[in-house]
């Protein structure tokens, strides 16, 4: 036997754990749920901004700020084109339906920069 063996191996190293949500994608699955649904429903994307274990994960808050953003945008737009003949109406609906193709794309994992929002916003991602 030789001298140099002295007990134990030294144990492997661990690699450090990744950064959650580094902004490559979701963290997980509840992040897409999140950020899916809160495209078409407001308040989950204003809770996801504030709740701790999802606050802090870029690709998600991303995803809620556009969303915020968005659903604002959609608002003011039929609100203030209501009295042109029903316009308003017509500028809700297409823009739920764009929230809905937004959310498909957020619960697919996929990033998105919406036109002209993802400018305003950019300063709070």
């Amino acid at each position: 036997m030789s001298d140099d063996f002295q007990g134990t191996p030294p144990a492997p190293e661990i690699p450090p754990a990744p950064p959650v949500g580094d902004g490559s994608g979701p963290a997980s699955d509840n992040s897409k749920v999140f950020a899916a649904i809160g495209y078409v429903i407001w308040p989950v994307a204003l809770v996801a901004l504030l709740m701790e274990p999802y606050k802090n994960e870029k690709w998600l808050k991303s995803h809620a700020v556009q969303a915020l953003a968005l659903n604002l945008v959609i608002w003011v737009l039929s609100v203030l084109t209501m009295p042109l003949y029903g316009i308003g109406g017509i500028a809700g609906i297409a823009g739920f339906i764009y929230a809905i193709v937004l959310a498909i794309k957020a619960y697919n994992g996929e990033s998105v920069q919406i036109p002209v929002i993802h400018g305003l916003v950019k300063n709070y991602l």
